[in-house]
């Protein structure tokens, strides 16, 4: 008895606490990375890809064309989601005139929900539980071959017209290249941007 005493109360070997240190270590950094990469992703992102649109390019926009990806998760909030894009922004410079293009995707209308701001100018439309390529035309260009955007954004529910983004969200890029589009495509990496699809408004620039 008093031998099966004295193992219960002796203390641990250095081995043990060494080991159970090893062990206790990673679970913390792999708790704490994984908000960061939730946080990267959202229903509009930016993809990165961005080009200039010299004059030779069209005869709408003499400025950039960008694109994101809208992302609308299946169920409600929204079921049928309507975006209206604010605030555009140009090495953190306002422009003043842009356009929003569903590039690829399902697309949807709602003419019950146009909210404070929208125009046909700024403002699309997403289905429940799809994804799509937005391309955003700007009429302003500086003399940078690299460029940063950002944008606000505010999503709202078509049937009801609820917002569900309580206040417009900003999102920005680094700087990036912006290498230039012509009609033949250019170095522009962007699919389909050049030349500008038919239908845009030269009333947006």
């Amino acid at each position: 008895m008093s031998h099966n005493h004295g193992a219960e109360s002796a203390p641990p070997s250095r081995r043990s606490v060494v080991k159970g240190a090893a062990w206790a270590v990673p679970a913390v950094v792999v708790a704490g990375a994984a908000p960061t990469v939730a946080a990267s992703e959202g229903p509009l992102r930016f993809t990165g890809a961005a080009c200039k649109l010299p004059g030779n390019a069209n005869d709408i926009f003499k400025g950039y064309v960008f694109e994101l990806i809208a992302t609308n998760s299946p169920g409600p909030n929204p079921t049928t989601g309507v975006t209206v894009i604010s605030n555009v922004r140009v090495n953190n410079q306002l422009v003043t005139g842009f356009q929003v293009y569903v590039a690829n995707g399902s697309t949807c209308s709602c003419a019950t929900c146009t909210p404070a701001g929208s125009t046909t100018c700024n403002t699309f439309c997403t289905p429940d539980a799809t994804s799509q390529r937005i391309f955003v035309y700007t009429n302003t260009q500086q003399n940078s071959k690299n460029t940063s955007f950002s944008l606000d954004y505010q999503r709202y529910e078509c049937g009801t017209c609820t917002a569900i983004d309580t206040s417009p969200v900003n999102i920005s890029t680094p700087v990036l290249s912006t290498p230039p589009a012509t009609s033949g495509g250019g170095s522009c990496g962007i699919q389909g941007a050049v030349p500008v699809p038919a239908g845009l408004n030269p009333n947006c620039g």
